[in-house]
């Protein structure tokens, strides 16, 4: 592994010296980038109200790569919390987004949150040396050379949990089988998904006893839910009334609004005029997502816009902010997950069943396989190809109350019956420290 090192850190030097002309400017003038930047190259230092308190080689780093492992890491991270103290833990994530949502929902409960280190010798180290960890947690995937090479020669352990392996990620790792294998092994455990990512593991060398199937920790999250003053006034706030009917589509992509854009004035025409909330995946898109609507007809309208205009009418609102998409979630009739109409791999569709709403999506789901599937063969979800499609399913279950409460309640089933995931992750990661400690 260590001449597989050097070659990386080479060619990654040849890299920076040769593509420097393009990636400064690229850097300077993407705000997000630029913003992030300096974080990810010097990570800052713990501060007095960071866990420097928390004894040497006891604190434990748990890293996942944006927004989506975030939200999955959420549950992991308060029972790690419940069993070590927040004190003991330091949050990072790799994206701007993924860390603006690790501060709004990791960092009041008492972790420290910092961004991910590029992965240059200097970086890691300089991570490494300030956060001086026990253990390394990392959720989901983002697999990086330095990094876990600089773990396993400072002899700290990191597991991967709930990794998941889709086809399409599967068939890349194997044409780099020689590169993942000796990084795969420096995992001290593997928790995944389902059987069928251990089998994806396994053929790329991970042996049996170093993956664990463990389920799915995502099912771990708290339910989706409101109280009745807390639905009064976010209806209030944003001028809905109780007989309106509310489309929420999250997580979207670019090629998919113009199919919502176009299945919404096929809704509207039948006589039924939902309000439609659209929540982009990527917010910064929301003014030019909102172009979309409103170029096809539609009254379209971004969050901020209706924050300054309260009494504006509005059919279609675009959310331009991450960390609200739940809360439209619990008020929903009908929810499609986006992600899944264009090849992105489809994104969780576990919020709006743990709120028991019916779930609409479309056919590319690899990323959540086993999860649309399950939900599917239960009753609970629908997948659509086409903005006939997806009219055609928001119609029947806008204009049938009995059918909208029986396909919610099947996906509130889904997501009640897989939950125990983050024990047995705890469970398997306390055995592998048992083993260390003398």
């Amino acid at each position: 592994m260590a001449g597989m090192m050097i070659v990386y850190n080479v060619v990654m030097a040849l890299s920076i010296c040769l593509l420097w002309p393009i990636w400064v400017p690229w850097v300077w003038f993407r705000k997000k980038h630029r913003h992030t930047f300096f974080n990810r190259m010097f990570m800052e230092a713990l501060s007095g109200n960071d866990p420097e308190s928390a004894p040497v080689r006891r604190r434990i780093w748990i890293h996942a790569l944006s927004v989506g492992e975030v939200l999955s890491a959420e549950p992991l991270v308060e029972a790690l919390a419940q069993k070590h103290g927040a004190h003991s833990l330091i949050f990072t994530a790799s994206t701007q987004t993924g860390f603006e949502m690790a501060t709004r929902l990791i960092a009041p409960n008492g972790c420290a949150v910092r961004h991910f280190p590029y992965d240059t010798l200097f970086s890691v180290n300089r991570a490494l040396n300030v956060i001086n960890p026990g253990q390394v947690v990392v959720v989901e995937t983002d697999i990086w050379p330095n990094f876990l090479y600089r773990l396993k020669k400072r002899r700290i352990p990191v597991h991967l949990v709930n990794a998941r392996l889709s086809e399409r990620s599967f068939r890349g790792y194997k044409r780099i089988g020689f590169l993942m294998a000796p990084l795969l092994s420096v995992f001290g455990r593997i928790c995944v998904q389902t059987e069928s990512d251990r089998q994806r593991f396994r053929a790329l060398g991970v042996p049996d006893e170093q993956a664990v199937t463990v389920g799915n920790i995502k099912f771990d999250q708290a339910p989706v839910s409101m109280s009745t003053g807390e639905r009064n006034q976010f209806a209030e706030t944003f001028n809905l009334s109780g007989d309106t009917p509310l489309w929420v589509a999250g997580s979207t992509h670019e090629g998919e609004e113009d199919v919502l854009a176009d299945a919404y004035r096929k809704v509207c025409a039948t006589g039924i005029h939902p309000v439609l909330i659209v929540a982009p995946r990527d917010p910064a898109r929301a003014a030019a997502v909102c172009s979309i609507f409103n170029r096809s007809g539609c009254d379209a309208m971004t969050l901020h816009q209706i924050e300054r205009q309260p009494a504006a009418s509005r059919s279609v609102v675009v959310i331009d902010r991450i960390g609200i998409l739940r809360q439209w979630y619990a008020l929903a009739d009908v929810a499609f997950v986006g992600g899944s109409l264009v090849k992105a791999g489809g994104h969780n569709p576990l919020e709006p069943a743990s709120a028991a709403k019916p779930i609409l999506f479309g056919p590319y789901t690899e990323d959540f396989h086993w999860i649309c599937q399950t939900l599917e063969n239960a009753g609970g979800a629908f997948r659509v190809h086409n903005a006939d499609q997806l009219a055609e399913k928001v119609i029947h279950l806008i204009e049938n109350k009995e059918d909208r409460c029986r396909v919610g309640r099947c996906a509130y089933d889904v997501f009640a019956e897989n939950r125990g995931a983050v024990a047995r992750t705890l469970a398997v990661i306390e055995e592998c420290a048992g083993r260390r400690d003398p």
